[in-house]
């Protein structure tokens, strides 16, 4: 969104972090439009979510790119060898897939084979993902048709960004999904724009107090996770 300047602030510092810059000619922020409705989601900031994937995956289908690397302003790369993030490049080429998580959420890398396991099951996180362009056509009318249909409908309806990434792969069991293993991200602590507002979010003298808390808390999992291992 164009008002979360904080977002925007945090997501190139995570970016400068691994060494990229912003701005370059591989690197471009979506501004990110709120509905006035939620209309058949479940809220305006779940629509908003909707359309905000959706039209990224527009924009790499108009520019005619071979894939799309998407992540969302949350993110916070964890600290990785380089030889592994190497491995899982190097690999990338040689396999067949159609979608590729290289961050997720309730999978623990441990339990995968890496450097890219296939994963048959529903997926958590849109934070850093890869979508292929042979592939980006078709969830971009995958996406459209559920807008157009009922709520809860069988072939899938309005849902979030998880829920039609989930669902198409209902409709279409042969959809080839990857996992990088290790994860290589996560999803900073920050205000939400999609869920209702905690109570302590509300006001807004106490907004940099709790921000500055959730950047000790990402900071803290990143840190146990490189000394332990932990997802």
């Amino acid at each position: 969104m164009p008002d979360r300047t904080d977002r925007r602030r945090s997501a190139e510092r995570a970016f400068e972090a691994i060494g990229i810059r912003i701005p370059n000619d591989k690197v471009r922020f979506y501004s990110a439009v709120r509905p006035t409705d939620k209309g058949d989601f479940y809220s305006i900031g779940a629509r908003g979510s909707f359309n905000s994937h959706r039209n990224v995956l527009k924009l790499a289908a108009a520019d005619g790119l071979k894939n799309v690397l998407v992540f969302e302003d949350d993110i916070a790369f964890k600290r990785v060898p380089a030889t592994l993030v190497n491995d899982i490049v190097a690999r990338l080429p040689r396999e067949n897939w159609d979608l590729v998580y290289f961050g997720y959420g309730k999978v623990r890398s441990a339990d995968l084979k890496g450097p890219l396991a296939a994963w048959p099951h529903d997926t958590q996180g849109g934070h850093f993902y890869a979508v292929n362009g042979r592939f980006i056509g078709t969830m971009i009318q995958y996406m459209n048709e559920c807008e157009a249909r009922p709520k809860d409908h069988p072939d899938g309806g309005p849902m979030s960004r998880d829920g039609v990434f989930n669902h198409i792969r209902y409709v279409n069991p042969e959809i080839r999904v990857l996992f990088a293993v290790p994860n290589l991200a996560i999803q900073r602590s920050s205000r939400t724009d999609i869920s209702p507002l905690r109570s302590f979010d509300r006001i807004t003298w106490l907004r940099p107090i709790v921000e500055r808390l959730r950047s000790v808390k990402t900071q803290v999992h990143l840190w146990i996770d490189e000394i332990i291992g932990l997802d």
